[in-house]
């Protein structure tokens, strides 16, 4: 895959583009199916890029995105657990399916993690001048269901929200959430995977 160097305009602006400010290691699969060597990486979500890291030189590299079907991180601190990327191919507004969100889990249906970033400029630094550089980035996280027959709706972490989103496994839910609540993310991936198999 090509690659460019690449210049960072967020130094010192609070928050991070990224999805993970660090580097992490990354399995990347390209649309062609081709598997490549594992590689640091880093998520750009505000511009949508993909960046890797020049193992001689240290510096960031954006890699050609259109190439990439998915990417899995691995944490070197926790390598047990691994993060899986893909395109969101089901997205409702079709600008957003060049975007990758995360596969929390995969069942029949698939609970999926869409990352946004909001920039806060700095806004006006005198009566007169309006300063349009960037102060902050803000996460805001929007969680999806996506369907057997291929649509994806935005949906809250709440067992009647997922009843609502996955009819035919509104009892399953009902039930299986008698012995276990939904208050974060984990526990709604727990619950999906007990009512929802492959």
């Amino acid at each position: 895959m090509d690659a460019m160097r690449d210049d960072n305009p967020y130094k010192g602006v609070s928050g991070s583009p990224y999805v993970v400010p660090r580097w992490l290691s990354a399995v990347i699969t390209t649309k062609g199916k081709t598997v490549m060597p594992a590689t640091p990486l880093k998520y750009d979500v505000l511009r949508q890029r993909v960046l890797v890291l020049d193992p001689q030189k240290g510096d960031s590299l954006q890699v050609d995105e259109t190439l990439i079907a998915s990417f899995v991180l691995t944490d070197p601190e926790q390598p047990q657990e691994r993060r899986a990327f893909r395109r969101f191919a089901e997205a409702p507004v079709p600008e957003q399916a060049r975007e990758f969100v995360e596969v929390l889990h995969q069942g029949k249906y698939t609970l999926l993690k869409r990352y946004t970033k909001d920039v806060q400029l700095a806004g006006y630094s005198s009566a007169y001048l309006y300063d349009e550089s960037p102060k902050a980035i803000e996460d805001k996280i929007i969680y999806y269901l996506a369907r057997p027959n291929g649509s994806a709706v935005p949906v809250k972490l709440k067992v009647r929200a997922l009843q609502t989103a996955a009819p035919e496994l509104a009892t399953a839910l009902r039930e299986a959430s008698r012995k276990r609540s939904i208050s974060q993310e984990q526990d709604a991936v727990a619950l999906l995977q007990v009512v929802d198999k492959p």
